[in-house]
């Protein structure tokens, strides 16, 4: 039927992400591209559909508690409480009687499995609102699979992700299909897919299109971190860390998920309350208590993928409105997840043109695709 997608039991259907492959959620089950999903041994049976969205990790951050908890570790919910029993399959407890989908004892022998495959072992104390967004992806992964589907639809399920965890996804991808799970998943590069030819695409480090050089003068400091020290408990994130960006430079910040990435932006933005507590400055004003916070932001365009899940603002619009501030620092964090190819193009032109035209302007970017990062970015930070 021309309204339905029909796959097998263990194959795995891969459909480029954008407008065209639309994932949504019907009453009758998951449409992709508006075409419902089938299994072609069981056509006219609703299959266990499990699927994984941007929305969902929307919804995670906000069951997760308020915004700025993440920097306070005190977020409502751990994560193995959001995948216990209960809130997966969304149990009454005070429902005497109601038939479960799952025993609670298979359940338990079940989520050992998927907690093994998705290596979150680690992750299970933690508050789910302070995981970096690469881990509540997988954490996302695993609250889908404790469903036990059948069927399993993964909308862009790469976004976000560093490129360790991208190899790590395709193994998991092949593994779940080798179980007989079918599996349709949207991608926007083919080297997300499992067992696509793999293509690792080098970012030049000059361009023409770089930044030009600067007036006579020594380019200021914009941003200033000194003997940074910062730990959760036990996990140590930074350790004498030393930091300095000045006028005119574009830099990639680069590492691993929950690495510290998106903590090191709030600290430079001021958004985690521990910046009052290390040597930071921006823009020449301390970080300390009194400090002008107020002006320091209204100096900084920022994107993330926290500002898209809270505001519900859309991926371009954050990029344009940032932009729109005429900031002097640019803090972009992910800012092309949740895009198709045209829409990072248009994205990337536009952040390329104001640097371009705003030769003072600094720049941060978080990005794990390389092939996505404009090449106005000349200089890298690993951490």
């Amino acid at each position: 039927m021309s309204d339905e997608l029909v796959i097998g039991s263990g194959e795995i259907v891969a459909l480029e992400a954008g407008e065209k492959n639309l994932v949504t959620e019907h009453f009758d089950g998951v449409t992709v591209g508006g075409r419902l999903v089938r299994l072609a041994t069981q056509p006219d049976v609703k299959p266990r559909t499990a699927y994984l969205s941007f929305s969902q990790h929307a919804a995670a951050a906000q069951k997760g508690g308020w915004l700025q908890a993440r920097w306070h570790e005190a977020g409502e919910i751990s994560v193995e409480d959001f995948l216990s029993y209960g809130e997966v399959w969304n149990v009454n407890p005070f429902e005497v009687g109601a038939r479960r989908p799952m025993s609670k004892r298979d359940f338990a022998a079940h989520s050992r499995i998927v907690i093994r495959l998705l290596s979150l072992g680690n992750f299970l104390e933690r508050p789910l609102i302070v995981l970096s967004n690469g881990e509540t992806r997988r954490v996302l992964l695993a609250r889908a699979l404790l469903k036990k589907p059948n069927v399993l639809v993964l909308d862009d399920p790469a976004a976000g992700l560093d490129a360790v965890q991208r190899e790590r996804l395709k193994d998991i991808i092949r593994a779940l299909a080798a179980r007989g799970v079918a599996i349709v998943m949207t991608y926007r590069h083919k080297d997300e897919v499992p067992d696509a030819a793999a293509k690792s695409p080098r970012r030049h480090k000059t361009s023409a299109h770089g930044a030009a050089p600067l007036a006579a003068r020594k380019p200021r400091p914009v941003i200033e971190i000194s003997d940074l020290h910062l730990a959760f408990g036990a996990r140590v994130l930074f350790d004498k860390f030393d930091w300095t960006v000045r006028e005119g430079e574009r830099w990639v910040l680069c590492g691993e998920n929950g690495k510290g990435k998106t903590t090191l932006l709030s600290l430079i933005s001021g958004d985690n309350p521990m910046a009052y507590a290390v040597d930071i400055s921006v823009f020449g004003i301390p970080r300390e208590v009194g400090s002008a916070l107020g002006d320091v932001r209204a100096r900084i365009g920022m994107v993330s993928p926290e500002m898209q899940a809270y505001l519900g603002a859309d991926a371009l619009g954050l990029v344009r409105d940032a932009l729109k501030k005429r900031p002097r620092l640019l803090l972009l964090d992910e800012p092309f997840m949740n895009m198709d190819a045209a829409t990072v193009r248009e994205a990337r032109e536009m952040i390329s043109s104001y640097l371009t035209a705003h030769r003072r302007v600094a720049a941060i970017i978080v990005c794990h695709r390389e092939d996505e990062i404009p090449e106005i970015f000349d200089k890298e930070m690993k951490i």
